[in-house]
């Protein structure tokens, strides 16, 4: 089956799910659905979809444990979707642009450019004994490499973009939704509150625990690199 027509509908109300469904039908996609995040994520390891849907409340984990859990082995695109009926005009324009021809710049950050407290190079970012390959998405700190997630990865990837610049956790969050899935709604205070969470898991994957900080600076209403 070619990849980008095969979707997974991850929903737990049925009507909504069975709506989704005539939608990509329509547009020519092979659809499979899942009442729960859990069964979700599962379909995506097994049919590598071009696109996902996620409800945000379901019983056992939420749209964003989801995405989460699904960015760890899949760069299908993921849509969370308030309104059944924006679906098609997202399906087209996805279809417009195949994710895996996409570069870091058009998954929603800019190019890296030359700045203060670091070298900047379109794929390689240093700050201070970190180091961020952008093509192969790997991070080392004084030389050990990392293991981050993707939203983790990303969220580095944006600090160290910005070097000196504070950016709030609504600019964050959205930078993070640019990369990872589409959504029509304005950032939530659920979803600010999660980039507290994923510095904390940053900060701890990276020893940057102590005070000062190293690395990750906490500013009135979001963060920045220490310089």
């Amino acid at each position: 089956m070619e990849r980008s027509r095969v979707a997974v509908i991850i929903e737990d109300e049925e009507h909504v799910r069975d709506l989704i469904a005539v939608v990509f039908k329509q547009a020519g996609f092979v659809t499979h659905a899942a009442a729960d995040g859990e069964t979700g994520v599962e379909l995506v390891r097994e049919h590598d979809p071009m696109v996902v849907t996620l409800d945000i409340e379901m019983a056992d984990i939420d749209g964003f444990e989801a995405a989460r859990r699904i960015r760890l082995f899949s760069d299908s695109y993921i849509i969370m979707l308030f309104r059944p009926r924006e679906m098609r005009s997202r399906i087209n324009a996805l279809l417009r642009r195949p994710r895996w021809q996409e570069g870091p710049e058009s998954a929603g950050f800019p190019r890296a450019a030359a700045g203060r407290g670091g070298r900047r190079s379109v794929e390689r970012l240093e700050h201070n004994g970190l180091v961020l390959n952008v093509r192969t998405r790997k991070v080392e700190a004084d030389g050990a490499e990392l293991e981050l997630n993707g939203p983790e990865f990303d969220l580095l990837h944006t600090l160290m973009e910005s070097t000196w610049v504070h950016r709030t956790n609504a600019d964050l969050a959205q930078k993070l939704r640019a990369a990872h899935y589409e959504t029509g709604e304005p950032i939530s205070r659920r979803e600010e509150r999660a980039i507290d969470f994923l510095v904390t898991s940053l900060r701890e994957k990276l020893g940057d625990t102590e005070r000062p900080p190293r690395w990750l600076k906490a500013e009135p209403g979001g963060y920045s690199l220490v310089v």
